[in-house]
């Protein structure tokens, strides 16, 4: 594999309804987002970290921090996110993109890595996992599948979405990674950052590790080992994110 091919997109835009500016909160005293490129930057397999946000004037503040901590932002389209990433993959001529979101501090780089190595072998279009904590998940998206959703979804404020096409097996090879270390097999485990509630738990997953230089595994053996904080992190019933991950049994 060819870690030139491969890029990190972190999709990232201020305009946050519920948590305002989230991606600039301070974890050990550095914003939000810088926390998570530096776990980013560790992965073995990718060649680039990236900012990929909006060109709208309230996200001048990512672009300075951006050049701030000497990360590269690419600024598209608000409603016409995918077009951003097949924008910048062109422009560093990459076969693969890694899409992240701003909001999950905890995206672990060595699932990255594996994702990467298992999409390379199995020759896929499209690789994912969903048996981990949300919030730790990432996806590989081919080049050429991008620019298939991108050609084929009516709308281009949809193109957010594209995981529903991005599933279709008869048009895509389809790599579903459904086993991990079972330290990690927690889908309804909580871990990005929507709610001001969410944010003081992840504080808290941060304030316990004292550092940024932590495994995911550490973090789920650290909140199904703490009876008193296990609640806060794991989905409520009623949640969306719930509903996405209801096939899965949470199981200690």
């Amino acid at each position: 594999m060819n870690k030139e091919e491969n890029l990190i997109l972190i999709a990232v835009r201020l305009k946050s309804k519920r948590l305002k500016k989230k991606a600039l909160l301070p974890l050990n005293n550095l914003p939000l987002i810088v926390i998570l490129t530096e776990r980013l930057k560790r992965a073995k397999k990718a060649n680039k970290v990236i900012w990929c946000t909006t060109i709208n004037s309230e996200d001048d503040e990512l672009e300075h921090q951006a050049n701030k901590y000497g990360v590269y932002c690419y600024r598209g389209s608000e409603l016409d996110v995918l077009s951003r990433f097949i924008e910048v993959a062109e422009k560093f001529k990459s076969k693969n993109i890694v899409r992240v979101t701003g909001d999950n501090p905890l995206t672990d780089p060595e699932i990255i890595d594996y994702l990467l190595q298992k999409h390379d072998e199995s020759l896929a279009e499209y690789t994912y996992c969903d048996n981990i904590p949300v919030g730790s998940r990432s996806e590989i998206i081919s080049y050429n599948a991008m620019k298939y959703c991108h050609k084929n979804i009516q709308k281009p404020e949809n193109s957010e979405y594209m995981t529903w096409m991005l599933n279709r097996n008869d048009i895509f090879k389809v790599n579903k990674i459904k086993h991990f270390d079972n330290q990690i097999t927690y889908p309804n485990i909580n871990l990005t950052v929507d709610t001001n509630e969410e944010y003081n738990n992840i504080k808290t997953i941060f304030n316990y590790f004292e550092n940024n230089d932590f495994k995911l595994k550490d973090v789920v053996n650290y909140i199904v080992n703490n009876k008193e904080i296990m609640n806060k992190f794991c989905l409520k019933k009623n949640s969306k994110k719930f509903l996405i991950n209801v096939k899965y049994k949470f199981e200690k």
